[in-house]
């Protein structure tokens, strides 16, 4: 069985990826509560802002915690708020450092037909077929759940792992770089896809 943490920092949604977790027979643990182990897999959630995100993470504790694991080529996997924060910087109240494991910024939506934000709901998401995650397949074109304010765009394309499409804005929906994974998307609020979903990431990722 996988060692999974979860990084509890304040503003993820620690408690709803926890029960799916648990929901799928994994044994997750708190960062809090076990801060000097080491994991297989180590989940950033999140809901909020960059801004905050980044005053909590860029600090000591956290980043020798993320960084030893990146460096040991453990699985890194950030959820909404969580996979924004893995890129370089966002222009939340003036540019704000991320953790720069991605090379990519974070900007608001700009939609031409002035939609309200934040965007909500379930939207398709079309993984890529030239990265080496065959089982992403099974997920092509299904619907996930969404609710943010904000995107994420990348520096180079050998990063996007999916996209999604709202009206008249396309958008990342999935990056990754190596050992390190991302979704704008909430799989654990996203039904029996979601869970199944998540399932796989962790055992075949």
């Amino acid at each position: 069985m996988k060692k999974i943490c979860i990084l509890d920092y304040g503003l993820g949604n620690v408690r709803s990826l926890y029960n799916s977790l648990k929901k799928l027979n994994f044994s997750p643990v708190l960062f809090s509560e076990n801060i000097k182990n080491n994991y297989d897999f180590v989940f950033i959630p999140g809901v909020g802002s960059f801004s905050a995100a980044s005053k909590i993470l860029n600090t000591r504790k956290y980043l020798d915690f993320l960084q030893t694991h990146r460096k040991s080529g453990k699985k890194i996997f950030g959820i909404c708020l969580g996979m924004q924060i893995l890129h370089s910087f966002g222009e939340e109240n003036g540019a704000c450092n991320g953790l720069n494991y991605i090379n990519g910024k974070v900007t608001k939506i700009e939609s031409k037909n002035k939609k309200i934000l934040p965007l909500v709901g379930y939207q398709k998401v079309r993984f890529l077929d030239n990265i080496n995650l065959p089982f992403l397949k099974e997920y092509n074109l299904e619907k996930f759940y969404f609710v943010h304010s904000y995107v994420v765009s990348l520096s180079s394309e050998k990063n996007l792992l999916g996209l999604t499409y709202s009206d008249d804005y396309e958008y990342p929906a999935a990056v990754i770089d190596h050992n390190i994974i991302g979704t704008q998307f909430h799989p654990e609020k996203s039904g029996e896809v979601g869970l199944n979903f998540l399932k796989d990431i962790i055992s075949k990722y």
